[in-house]
Parts: structure tokens; C-alpha cells; sequence
């Protein structure tokens, strides 16, 4: 049997529940109708397309820094690390203009950034010109910029996100198929961050879903290096590193071949940091200075105000004034292990136990579990780890939207209430209006929860979200209506960051629920499957 056919297989009896039970909401109803119509060859030219057009119309709006100066803000930092991989030597560019924008992201995205000012520089050099292109907004160069971001998550994380869904769902409807794909590039959070606010997260998060497209189709030495690739980019991609790791060891404890598994992984990850860190690999002081970029402790325990754990917990106590740096550092690694252990030692143990023995089912039943535990610990990085910042919210999301045909109603409201979560950065960018839209259209293109509830979804879920939805619509309006007191002016903002904290601790201990239980619950419903086969 083929490798394609074998994977397929094996994922083929997981997905014949979610293909019996498919959530009826309007995005479904449409590519049923597309369906029924014969037009399945043109639906995912014209989603894509779509797609696109969502995104370029979001472009056309504010982004972060915007005729701000001195610093101006995230679109500056990304052209300005064009215009230094540009025109020095990677010798220097961990080294220079620290005071302005200086590098502050691993060697993938200086390479990355390299190719992009390589061609900015061929079109027009004043773009990236070193020293005197601070700040520049021209019209041309602006529409560079937003390319770049646009041609990369075309590149990367589309493909994998196609790909993942044609394997996961190869036994669902072709509706539920491409409605799954459809909504998860049309997610708002990651579509306003990269294309509104500007940045390159698609990039990161694309490596990711690779990873775990390449976990399905069993190629492990692939998958540990498509997430060395997104570590190498953001380093934020450690967020991931707990649930990856312990994955892959389990797996190396299957009875055949395990040992050969481990070296190749070894040899693969090792392979790969050499080959993206080979310019600065033979200098100690460089390795270092990349160090000391990437990881900015000196920073403090959060910058800006986030909806994690610490900075809700500094409302009312003030850690930063009681607390030394290296003592918070401390707390925050003590916090963040406690709090992602259980879903990555569970998995460790489920994935060890039926390595290289188990029927196809329970094979695409570890690949859910993965998921869930990269869900779990990315969420408990941002909830509480040090130096968290808002759009770090998007980690928990990628994961949590390729489950989205296995926990519909959780998935749509953890997108609402990371979405709401983010309004105070994308409100300081002019990036109200798109927000809004994409908040009501992902609402209406999920059924939930402003639309009709659809039968899978408890009724007590269903009153919960109506209230916080209720609660989210309601600081959205006296934010805009109401003026804050003179002593509290940033009271909305922490109105945001204590609600959002305490939704997303909410969706952390149930989303550990449902990995803890996932066995048991399929268990269950194999017996009845069972039971009504024999009647």
C-alpha cells in the first residue's frame, strides 16, 4: 500500500463521526450547495481568491506605527531589517542600530528578511536604502511591504492548511472538507495581525501546521524539521516545543526501529540549526549576541498590557515592584511548566503506549491528541510565561483551528474572545473597521453564537457565549461612548485584559479535559456505534 493510501487509512475511521455529524452552519451550507451544483472543481480557486481579496482589503487600511515617528512601529522594525541584511555582512547584523530597530528575531527571518530587501533594493533602493530610508511610506513601497506578507502566506501556511484537511477529512463530505479549509484561512486574528497590524506569522505558524501534517503522514524526521524551521523564525515557536518534544520521543519508543529514530531526529534538528546558523557558527561572541537578542529578558516581565495571567494578577498586585527580574523570570518558567506538563506527559504516555502497534484509528486518535496537547501548551506558555505580548495569541490558535470539525463551538469562541483580546493594539492601529467586520463575519459564517446553536453544542455553552458576547459588545461600546475617569484611563483596556485572561484560562482547562478524556469518550462511542450495528 501506498504511503499516501496507508495514512489515509489510518485517519479514514477517526473522521467518520465528524462526517456524519457535521455542524450545519452557513459556510457548510454553501459548498454544499456548490456541491450539488457540480462545481466542486472551481471551489477552491474562487475560496482562495477570496481569500486573497479578504486580505488585500485589510491592507488597505492602517498598520502598526503608521506616520508615527521616531520609531514608527512593526512595519518599520520589518523593513528596517531588510534594508540592514541588505547592505552588511551577517557579522553586524545582530549588532546594529539597537537603539532604533535592531534585529531581534532568529536567522530565518534575517534570511527572509535578506530575500525580500534583495528584491526591494533590484526595484527601487531608496526602499531599503541604509541610514536614509528610516521611515519611508511611500505609496510603492508600502504596496512592496504588504506583497511580501501576502506572496509568503500563499507560499507556506495556505498549502499546509489545504493539505492538512484533505488528509485529516479524507472520509468527510467534500462540503465539510472545504468548508474547514475555507473558514481556517479566513480566520480574523492571524489575517489582521499580518495583513493589518504587518507582520510575518503566517510564516511560523505555516512550519507548524506542516509539522503536524507531516506527523499524519508518519514522517517524523520531516516533522521535527518543519517545527526547527519555526523556531528558527520567531522564537515564540517554543511555545510548541513541550507537546513537539514529547511527541517525537514517545515515538521513539516504538519496538521497531526506535533507536534508528532517534538518531535521525537528532541528526535532523541538529542539521538544521548548523545550516541556518552557519554564518555566525564558528564566533561565541556572535552566538551569543543572537542570544541575548532573541531572548530580551532584560525587557521585564510583560511590556504592553496582555491578557495573561501576570498582567491581570498586576491589577491588583504589583509584582514588577515587589519582585527582582531574575526572580519573575524564575516564576513565570516555574508557572509555565506546571501548567503544560500535564497534557505533554499525557500525551508522552498515550503516544509510547501504542507506538508502532496500534490499529489505524487510534493512530489518527494520537494525531487529535497532539493537537489538543499543542493547543494546551501553547496556552499555558502564553497564559504564563515571561514576555508575553498580545498577538502571542495566535500560537494556541493554529492548533486549535485544525480541531475545529472536532470542537466546533470551542473553537469559535476561543476565536471571538482572542479576537477581543487583541482589540487594543488593532484599535491604536485604524484597524477598527476591518476589525469589526471580520468579528460579525466570522460570527455568521460559524453560527455561533449570535446565529441559530446547532445540535451539538450544550444549551448551557450556547447562554454562556450569548453572555460574553453580550459582555465583549458592551465594553466595545462604552469604550466608544463613554469617557473614561481622568484617574483611570486605561480602564477599558484592563476591563479587556482581566476578561480575556479569565476566558482564556477557561478554554486551557477545558481543552486538558478533552485531550484526558478523548480515549474514553471514543470508547464510549465505538461501543455504541457498536451496539446499534448489532440491533
Amino acid at each position: 500500500m501506498a504511503p499516501k493510501t496507508r495514512a489515509q487509512t489510518r485517519l479514514k475511521a477517526a473522521t467518520k463521526a465528524t462526517a456524519s455529524t457535521a455542524f450545519t452552519v452557513p459556510v457548510n451550507s454553501w459548498f454544499r450547495f456548490l456541491e450539488n451544483q457540480s462545481a466542486q472543481e472551481i471551489a477552491l480557486p474562487v475560496s482562495l481568491l477570496f481569500a486573497i481579496l479578504v486580505r488585500w482589503c485589510i491592507s488597505l487600511h492602517g498598520y502598526s506605527g503608521m506616520g508615527n515617528p521616531p520609531m514608527f512601529g512593526d512595519y518599520e522594525a520589518q523593513r528596517h531589517w531588510m534594508e540592514i541584511t541588505t547592505h552588511l555582512p551577517p557579522s553586524k547584523w545582530y549588532f546594529y542600530d539597537l537603539k532604533y530597530w535592531g534585529l531581534d528575531y532568529p536567522p530565518l527571518t534575517a534570511f527572509q528578511s535578506w530575500a525580500c530587501g534583495y528584491i526591494a533594493n533590484l526595484i527601487n533602493p531608496a526602499w531599503v536604502a541604509l541610514g536614509r530610508s528610516h521611515g519611508i511610506e511611500t505609496h510603492a513601497s508600502k504596496l512592496f511591504m504588504r506583497a511580501t506578507v501576502l506572496v509568503l502566506d500563499l507560499a507556506i501556511y495556505v498549502p499546509a492548511v489545504v493539505l492538512f484537511f484533505r488528509l485529516k477529512l479524507v472520509s468527510a463530505s467534500w462540503a465539510a472538507r472545504q468548508a474547514s479549509i475555507f473558514t481556517v484561512l479566513l480566520q480574523p486574528c492571524l489575517l489582521l495581525i499580518d495583513h493589518g497590524h504587518f507582520q510575518y506569522n503566517s510564516v511560523m505558524l505555516g512550519f507548524l501546521v506542516w509539522a503536524v501534517y507531516f506527523a499524519a503522514r508518519e514522517h517524523y524526521v520531516a516533522m521535527a524539521i518543519a517545527f526547527c524551521c519555526a523556531l528558527m523564525f520567531k522564537q515564540m515557536a517554543l511555545y510548541y516545543a513541550p507537546a513537539i518534544f514529547f511527541f517525537l520521543l514517545a515515538k521513539c519508543f516504538q519496538r521497531r526501529h526506535g533507536f534508528v529514530l532517534f538518531v535521525k531526529l537528532g541528526l535532523a534538528v541538529i542539521a538544521t540549526f548548523s545550516v541556518m546558523l552557519l554564518p555566525w557558527i564558528q564566533s561565541r561572541a556572535q552566538l551569543e549576541q543572537i542570544l541575548v537578542r532573541v531572548f530580551p529578558v532584560a525587557r521585564g516581565l510583560y511590556e504592553d498590557k496582555v491578557a495573561n495571567v501576570w498582567c491581570a494578577v498586576n491589577v491588583a498586585v504589583k509584582l514588577r515592584s515587589i519582585f527582582e527580574t531574575k526572580d519573575l523570570l524564575r516564576l513565570a518558567t516555574a508557572a509555565t511548566s506546571l501548567a503544560f506538563a500535564p497534557s505533554c506527559i499525557h500525551l508522552f504516555i498515550v503516544v509510547r503506549r501504542y507506538a508502532g502497534k496500534q490499529p489505524g484509528e487510534m493512530r489518527a486518535n494520537v494525531l487529535r491528541l497532539l493537537n489538543y496537547s499543542l493547543v494546551n501548551s501553547s496556552l499555558a506558555f502564553f497564559l504564563f510565561s515571561f514576555q508575553v505580548h498580545e498577538k502571542s495569541i495566535l500560537l494556541p490558535l493554529a492548533p486549535a483551528l485544525l480541531l475545529i470539525n472536532d470542537e466546533s463551538w470551542a473553537v469559535n469562541w476561543f476565536v471571538q474572545v482572542a479576537l477581543f483580546s487583541m482589540y487594543p493594539l488593532l484599535f491604536k492601529d485604524g484597524l477598527n473597521v476591518p476589525y469589526a467586520v471580520l468579528a460579525v463575519g466570522w460570527s455568521v459564517l460559524r453560527s455561533c453564537p449570535v446565529c441559530p446553536a446547532d445540535k451539538q453544542t450544550p444549551r448551557i455553552v450556547f447562554v454562556l457565549q450569548w453572555l460574553t458576547t453580550l459582555a465583549m459588545v458592551a465594553l466595545h461600546a462604552a469604550h466608544a461612548f463613554v469617557l473614561p475617569p481622568k484617574s483611570l484611563p486605561d480602564i477599558y483596556v484592563v476591563l479587556n485584559v482581566v476578561f480575556s485572561c479569565v476566558m482564556f484560562v477557561m478554554f486551557l482547562v477545558y481543552f486538558n479535559y478533552r485531550q484526558f478524556t478523548l480515549l474514553s469518550r471514543l470508547s464510549k462511542e465505538n461501543a455504541q456505534l457498536g451496539k446499534q450495528k448489532s440491533e
